[in-house]
């Protein structure tokens, strides 16, 4: 999905305020208990949103990337196969903002991280990311979006947070902030210390650029020839020509060569203005990451040339300078890659990591779907034909998906642009649909019916879709069950048949509608029923306060329920919840699906997670009314 590395944050870490400052500054930050008892685990499915990437000082071989979901990667083959650095989520929940090695002790690795919805944090790893230590006591609890050292003076460092610039020179211990004077200086998202200049520092915001030149003590004015409004992404600096620094923005790039003090813009060949990375090769090449592909410069900047699918968008780029002809590229959803001719040509290199985002399943006979999503050129439907050990990506260039559905053997997908049914391994998008939003599809078996933001469409002799009447309000849901179509607006619940129109009596009016087996789901944050699909049915309670409730489509497991603190499958043979330990966060939860004895369960940054459920344990006692539910 092109162009969209800032629309979709909310997406990538919905549990940020998770208190990871809570942890003592000399415990180590693994992941929680769950992370590492046994049970799910990652489908190989291929891709990550790599926010941070860093090359080992000392061994070219060795790079690290850092995911909008917590998760740290490691390579020991110059980012050609990736494994965890330590725990499979270390920080889940939070945006690997920076991974930093430290240059007056190359063997201790440091990382910023930061929440969606606040909260923040920095650690550092002498262990290249197996275990953390927290070092952020005196930081406020809010957003760190970068760190940057300083040459030759050991524990000095700066972080780059929501309220301005902090600094601390005993490695963490304690922190102060340096902005205080200027509270124009906020949100803070990028940080460069001079090297021929350690006392210079540069701090880069959502606007402006501003500059020390005492160590933070005081700071300038906003830098002499930046647009205003111009968030600063990265500062990188000339190796060899002291004082050259380039800044890239969200208005192209600019260049200074006096330290920051003037600044020129360059854009000429740049399509895409939002560029989000930035480096330099020992041969004088600039290389520029945009949310639409990497530009090459061979003229110091004057003009740039894409070098990469432009469907790359492109949030690190990191090069070692013992092997400048190999560029390693961190993107937004559609993991790594490298090249290994300086930047000719482009290989994707994402083997062994599973930070994808995964909005739907379905299974079509033996056959598993899963769709990814928000992963540049490798969005699409995936597949499995052996129970989801081995996946093959089928690239068809589809839109965003939002649900799949099989009906009568064949495959639909509702995307954000139109409704795709599937012909052998090929998808075509049904024309009568045009682009819109297709927000659900629901099936019985007997009847397909999509649902889009102003009404539903129904599959004729399973060729053609065609309206179906529809007088309330926007729809929020629909179910098919018993030969009627159910559905949900603001208001209120109703049952439509070619026949008939009701409104239906509802615990929850605007809640959410599915079908649980051979009975009617309704949801909200208030409670989740069920009934038959009559007239003259009763709602049963089966959960309380739920943030959602999926179906798996399975008749033992029918339903997974997720709540704030947890997420709980419905045994209907027991008549009572299983509780699951997922090792991320429950509400990231978009999909699940009981298939073969397994659970597999789609999320928003964690991949295609991924149990059998023999393993699951002992169900919690059911209360009266969850044992007649299904009585």
């Amino acid at each position: 999905m092109r162009g969209k590395a800032f629309q979709l944050l909310a997406t990538l870490a919905t549990v940020a305020a998770v208190a990871i400052s809570t942890v003592a500054a000399v415990a180590a930050m693994p992941a929680p208990a769950s992370a590492a008892e046994p049970g799910f685990l990652p489908a190989p499915i291929w891709g990550a949103d790599v926010r941070t990437l860093a090359f080992s000082p000392e061994d070219p071989a060795v790079v690290l990337a850092g995911t909008s979901a917590g998760q740290v990667y490691l390579s020991r083959s110059g980012g050609a196969t990736w494994e965890n650095a330590g725990a499979a989520l270390p920080f889940p929940g939070w945006v690997v903002g920076a991974l930093r090695f430290d240059p007056n002790r190359p063997s201790r690795l440091w990382t910023a991280l930061w929440g969606i919805w606040g909260s923040g944090q920095v650690a550092f790893s002498d262990d290249l990311g197996r275990t953390w230590v927290a070092a952020a006591h005196g930081l406020p609890d809010e957003p760190v979006y970068t760190i940057a050292l300083v040459p030759g003076r050991e524990g000095h460092l700066y972080a780059a947070t929501r309220s301005g610039v902090w600094g601390t020179e005993d490695g963490g211990g304690s922190w102060r902030r340096l902005t205080a004077a200027l509270p124009e200086v906020q949100k803070v998202t990028s940080l460069f210390v001079d090297p021929s200049l350690p006392d210079t520092v540069i701090a880069g915001t959502w606007r402006q650029a501003y500059r020390s030149d005492d160590g933070g003590k005081t700071w300038g004015a906003p830098l002499e020839g930046m647009v205003l409004d111009t968030e600063v992404f990265s500062l990188t600096p000339i190796a060899d020509r002291p004082g050259e620094i380039w800044a890239s923005t969200c208005g192209w790039v600019y260049q200074t060569v006096d330290h920051g003090s003037h600044w020129q813009r360059f854009k000429q060949g740049l399509d895409e203005r939002r560029t989000t990375s930035f480096a330099a090769l020992p041969d004088g090449r600039l290389l520029a990451g945009t949310v639409s592909g990497l530009y090459v410069s061979t003229d110091v900047g004057r003009t740039w040339v894409r070098k990469s699918d432009p469907a790359l968008s492109i949030l690190a780029i990191a090069v070692h300078p013992k092997r400048p002809e190999r560029i390693v590229l961190g993107t937004e959803g559609s993991g790594v890659w490298i090249s290994n001719d300086g930047g000719e040509h482009f290989q994707r290199a994402s083997e062994g990591l599973t930070n994808t985002r995964i909005w739907a399943l379905a299974s079509v006979g033996p056959e598993l779907l899963a769709a990814v999503d928000h992963a540049g050129p490798i969005s699409g439907i995936h597949g499995s034909s052996d129970g989801g050990r081995t996946w093959n990506g089928l690239f068809a260039p589809l839109p965003t998906v939002l649900d799949l559905a099989v009906y009568q053997g064949r495959a639909y997908a509702g995307t954000d642009r139109g409704l795709y049914q599937r012909l052998g391994q090929d998808w075509h998008r049904m024309a009568e649909l045009g682009e819109q939003r297709i927000e659900q599809l629901a099936t019985d078996g007997r009847a397909l019916v999509a649902r889009t933001a102003t009404g539903f469409w129904e599959l004729k002799n399973g060729e053609i879709f065609v309206p179906l009447p529809w007088k309330h309000g926007a729809p929020r849901s629909a179910a098919l069950l018993d030969g009627a179509l159910w559905a949900s607006d603001a208001q209120g619940v109703y049952r439509l048949t070619a026949a008939a129109n009701h409104t239906i009596a509802a615990p929850a009016p605007g809640g959410r509608l599915d079908r649980l087996g051979d009975r009617l789901l309704l949801w909200s944050a208030s409670g989740a029923w069920v009934r038959g699909g009559g007239l003259d049915g009763e709602w049963t309670e089966i959960a309380e306060k739920p943030t959602r409730v999926l179906p798996t489509g399975d008749a033992r497991y029918p339903a997974l329920v997720l709540e704030a603190d947890g997420a709980k499958l419905y045994d209907r043979a027991a008549r009572a919840f299983r509780p699951l330990d997922v090792p991320f966060p429950a509400r990231d939860i978009a999909a699940a699906l009981v298939r073969g004895g397994r659970l597999f369960l789609g999320t928003s940054g964690y991949g295609l997670q991924v149990r059998d459920l023999p393993e699951l344990q002992p169900p919690a006692a059911a209360d009266e009314t969850t044992s007649a539910a299904n009585q």
